[in-house]
């Protein structure tokens, strides 16, 4: 992999961390998990709350603000209200880590109570960030689809009403039948499997919104069937949620490992219970909606046809209204440009070259999210705008990138063994203050230029 970038961007950080910024009222008690979260990769910043005034707020905007509070939750919204008005007119996640339930309505956009693992608290993060950067970039679509392509597209929200479904798996006890009785109380569709082998032929079989074990009197098989969901591509975003009696039970640390998203205590009061269920539930409906829209907006008029990513035409429409926002907005934008080669020295048909360069753009389609945005802007050269991420970021991804591309072996088209393999000349960008769209993939596109073998001439 050949890999150039401009000079100005070999000043960026090896590593870039997303930035939180914690607010709390128990700087000592919230020190652990500070040390934690940080040892989790992210950026934090602490600011202190009296119960009168907020200490100096920073002026860069975090990514996600946590509120941790234990003596004033009932000063939330205040708080909360002040940060918005500072980091207006960025729109940034606020999640509420609080030592009890209130009766005052939440002004959070997700919540959690005490206890709170470390890991937990950082799923729940990023979680937020990223889904209020899906929405932000479909919505940046949509203008685009109606402003430059004369289509009005209109999103399906008939599901979102339907009642969630939850699969709970184990033993039927007390406790179950208390959480099952608060879940259907809110017009929650519960399907009960008692043991692993049920567990996955209703996950096989159906879709659920989230995944709710009985780990009350044994770790298993809670974290053998969090663990194997994590394996699954299709069940990876399901959320799965473990009953615990927190007094006895000591495998948090693995839990959260084995990819649990939330350990709920059984003796907690039962609309907690059912809230913090429904919560990941919705989160999760949520962001298989928005998957599902993302996938083939625009249809022939704006999509490759032959591997399904945008093309040239609405890459150049649309990155002008994300380079615009994200500049009004303070945020980063980075683009990555790649141009296919072929790697060996083997002479291979025009038709052979075409089917690996289009095999490896849907490959590496695979690798980004539902945000950022894949064009193919000839056949051998692919550029993917990264809103609202910095150039390290995406230098980790590229990573990841190459080592696919360049460890296949692309078959001939008549099933004939084929030697064929690809190397990538990549650049990464990252938006300057004063560049608009067409000076950055300008940029980006002179970047990788160099003489090397070129479909026309392949033979």
């Amino acid at each position: 992999m050949t890999h150039t970038a401009r000079a100005s961007d070999s000043r960026t950080p090896a590593k870039a961390r997303t930035r939180v910024l914690i607010v709390t009222d128990d700087v000592h008690g919230a020190a652990p998990l500070i040390e934690e979260l940080r040892a989790l990769s992210l950026d934090v910043q602490l600011k202190a709350f009296d119960g009168e005034k907020l200490s100096d707020t920073p002026v860069a905007a975090p990514a996600a603000i946590v509120c941790y509070l234990t003596d004033y939750v009932e000063s939330s919204a205040a708080i909360i209200r002040r940060l918005r008005d500072h980091y207006a007119p960025r729109e940034i996640p606020v999640i509420g880590r609080l030592s009890r339930p209130t009766d005052m309505a939440l002004p959070f956009d997700s919540a959690l109570f005490a206890p709170v693992h470390p890991v937990q608290l950082a799923q729940r993060v990023f979680a937020m960030i990223r889904l209020g950067q899906m929405e932000r970039e479909i919505t940046r679509r949509l203008e685009t689809l109606r402003d430059s392509f004369g289509q009005n597209v209109q999103l399906r929200d008939d599901d979102l009403r339907d009642p969630f479904r939850i699969l709970f798996v184990g033993k039927a006890d007390p406790a179950y039948m208390a959480v099952v009785n608060a879940l259907q109380d809110k017009n929650v569709d519960v399907v009960a499997a008692f043991t692993s082998f049920s567990a996955f032929d209703y996950l096989h079989d159906r879709t659920f919104d989230a995944v709710v074990m009985n780990a009350l009197t044994s770790q298993e098989p809670a974290m053998t069937i969090s663990e194997t969901m994590r394996r699954n591509s299709r069940l990876y975003h399901v959320p799965t949620l473990f009953l615990v009696d927190n007094e006895t039970f000591t495998a948090s640390d693995r839990a959260y490992a084995s990819g649990a998203r939330d350990l709920i205590d059984a003796r907690a009061p039962m609309a907690e219970i059912a809230g913090r269920i429904m919560e990941l539930a919705n989160y999760h409906r949520l962001h298989s909606r928005l998957k599902s829209e993302f996938a083939g907006l625009g249809g022939s008029a704006c999509t490759d046809p032959e591997t399904g990513v945008f093309n040239a035409e609405f890459l150049s429409a649309h990155l002008a209204r994300v380079s615009k926002d994200c500049r009004a907005r303070g945020v980063p934008m980075t683009v990555l440009t790649m141009k296919l080669h072929p790697s060996s020295t083997d002479r291979v048909t025009a038709d052979d070259l075409r089917r690996a360069f289009g095999k490896a753009v849907e490959l590496m389609a695979g690798l980004v999210r539902m945000q950022d945005i894949v064009a193919r802007i000839d056949v051998d050269t692919v550029i993917i705008a990264f809103p609202e991420e910095v150039r390290a970021s995406v230098e980790t991804i590229l990573d990841r990138m190459t080592g696919l591309i360049e460890c296949a072996a692309f078959d001939s088209g008549d099933g004939r063994p084929s030697s064929l393999t690809l190397d990538i000349e990549a650049a990464i960008v990252e938006q300057e203050a004063f560049e608009n769209a067409d000076m950055l993939i300008g940029s980006a596109i002179r970047s990788v230029e160099r003489d090397g073998v070129s479909l026309e001439r392949a033979s």
